[in-house]
């Protein structure tokens, strides 16, 4: 009796072979795995310019915010009579409570206010623009500058002379103007109006002037 040959049955050790073998296998699963990674780093890096873009609008908003409520403080003075009196303005609630605990900058002149924030080597800032004329000077400053200049420190008590001109005075407090004074954002920020007197041609009549004073 003739006994038939079983065919020969493959095993998996064969196969494991004939893959080990096949250096193409192997080749497509690297590229596999080198895409996957480069995948994830791409998604990472997409996410932690997400998560400093959004820190950033952030600080923008807060610096905008504060820049704003400084301006709306100088406008108000503005807008009230010589009469009332000057107000005093803090920095305090926003480096307490904001994201600004220190390094608030601030500062203004005649024509804006100006907010910056500096952080891991980037800079942030807000500038608004005043509405009224303003000086970065006090009081005693601006009648010691006018004296200087002449000779009449524009009380209504000592109008300037009508001799001076009104254009050139109010050209020399448009110059003073433009000086840009840093503030202390620790300390308290003084705001009020004041009047300059000037005579008319003739010198029978006085014309004044407005300005918000902003000082410490």
């Amino acid at each position: 009796m003739k006994v038939k040959p079983c065919s020969q049955k493959s095993t998996p050790q064969k196969y494991r072979f004939h893959f080990i073998a096949d250096d193409r296998g192997w080749i497509d699963l690297l590229l596999s795995k080198v895409a996957l990674i480069f995948a994830s780093i791409i998604i990472l890096a997409a996410l932690y310019h997400l998560a400093a873009d959004a820190g950033r609008m952030n600080q923008d908003r807060q610096l905008d915010a504060i820049a704003q409520d400084f301006r709306s403080a100088i406008d108000s003075a503005g807008k009230s009579s010589y009469e009332a009196g000057g107000k005093v303005y803090f920095f305090d609630a926003y480096k307490k409570h904001g994201s600004f605990s220190s390094g608030l900058n601030a500062s203004v002149s005649g024509e804006y206010v100006s907010v910056s924030f500096q952080e891991k080597g980037r800079r942030y800032s807000s500038v608004k623009p005043l509405t009224y004329k303003t000086l970065p000077l006090s009081e005693d400053e601006v009648r010691g500058e006018l004296t200087g200049a002449f000779s009449a420190n524009g009380n209504i008590s000592q109008p300037i002379p009508a001799s001076y001109g009104y254009t050139a005075v109010t050209g020399f407090l448009a110059a003073l103007g433009t000086k840009e004074e840093n503030l202390n954002t620790s300390i308290e920020v003084h705001i009020e109006k004041t009047l300059i007197y000037i005579h008319n041609l003739n010198g029978t009549e006085v014309k004044e002037l407005e300005y918000i004073l902003v000082h410490q």
